[in-house]
């Protein structure tokens, strides 16, 4: 447990310590609401603040996993850190359940600042069952995004690279998958593809319950998308895993 605890707040200490991966999971989400709330904000501010910040902060933790997350791993891998504790008496389930565990606590303060912005600067009304239901369905986002997160580091040779294909996945998903715009009003053939990426499964479980303090009608069909995209991802991310750089 001792080196649990330990590797756990080193890993922690990584993530914090990177100001690339402080500033696109504290500072652009909180740039986001402000744009958001400056341009379509209008006579409803609240409203449309409601809705929107579980958005930005449902794509904060999507960018975290496939950004943050993979670049992070990347940037073990290169630097040797990963081949270091390979050869310690440290198991790799330690590690694995360390990097998690940090992964996890990173994004819920993350998305803690998100919903201090979006309830002390632009009045969103939350309360306890808001954020009773929200929280497993937020959990259960950060782990699909560092799922999927994982397969990327296992490609990319580098963070320079995680972070080029993280981005490329994660701005994809932006604006098709009703983070940031209501999928009813994009295209018929967004409307058909929108619905089975990542993403938009993680908006339909995280806007209810933050938003409303309610589920999605169709809630256990979004959580087994997400069950299969974290499976699916677990496996090829441990079949492409590796613990330094080939030469």
């Amino acid at each position: 447990m001792y080196r649990f605890l330990m590797l756990t707040k080193a890993m922690f200490l990584v993530h914090i310590r990177d100001r690339a991966l402080l500033f696109w999971n504290i500072a652009f989400p909180v740039f986001l609401l402000v744009i958001y709330a400056g341009i379509f904000g209008g006579d409803d501010l609240v409203g449309f603040m409601t809705w929107m910040m579980p958005g930005v902060l449902t794509g904060n933790l999507m960018a975290f996993g496939l950004i943050g997350s993979s670049s992070t791993m990347s940037e073990l891998r290169a630097k040797g850190v990963l081949r270091r504790l390979q050869a310690s008496p440290v198991p790799a389930s330690v590690l694995i359940g360390a990097y998690i565990v940090a992964n996890v606590g990173m994004a819920l303060a993350t998305s803690v600042v998100v919903i201090v912005v979006g309830v002390f600067v632009f009045g969103v009304q939350l309360n306890a069952l808001n954020i009773l239901l929200a929280l497993p369905m937020i959990v259960i986002t950060v782990l699909t995004g560092v799922a999927l997160g994982q397969v990327i580091s296992g490609i990319a040779p580098r963070a320079g690279a995680a972070v080029a294909i993280g981005q490329l996945f994660y701005f994809g998903q932006m604006f098709i998958t009703d983070l940031f715009m209501p999928i009813e009003r994009m295209p018929d053939w967004v409307q058909q593809v929108g619905p089975w990426l990542p993403g938009y499964a993680m908006a339909q479980l995280v806007r209810p319950a933050l938003a409303d303090g309610t589920l999605a009608t169709d809630w256990p069909r979004y959580l087994l998308m997400l069950a299969v995209y974290t499976g699916v991802a677990l496996a090829l991310a441990a079949k492409l895993f590796k613990w330094e750089l080939k030469p």
